[in-house]
């Protein structure tokens, strides 16, 4: 089950890095706007690797605080990034 757990991560890591690239051919971004994106990737990804050995462990209350320190705010940081830089320079390229 261990060896589950990393392999899904690899698969999260493996979109992440897709659906960057991916955006990079859409739309040109400013740095700080890719700083952001991958920042809140990361913090995602931490977050949920963290939660997931703290549950293996045993100990489900600091998993639990990964996923709210750590995975919320990169979320948090995600959808505003998202919706605020890159969401309207996704509508101009595509009008």
């Amino acid at each position: 089950m261990e060896l589950m757990q990393w392999f899904f991560m690899g698969v999260l890591f493996t979109i992440g890095v897709f659906a960057l690239a991916w955006l990079s051919l859409q739309v040109e971004l400013e740095w700080y706007t890719w700083a952001g994106l991958i920042t809140g990737v990361v913090m995602i990804l931490f977050g949920i690797g963290w939660a997931g050995a703290s549950f293996l462990e045993g100990i489900s209350q600091s998993g639990s605080m990964a996923l709210m320190l750590f995975s919320g705010p990169g979320i948090v940081m995600l959808v505003l990034v998202w919706r605020h830089l890159v969401a309207p320079k996704l509508n101009k390229a595509e009008s």
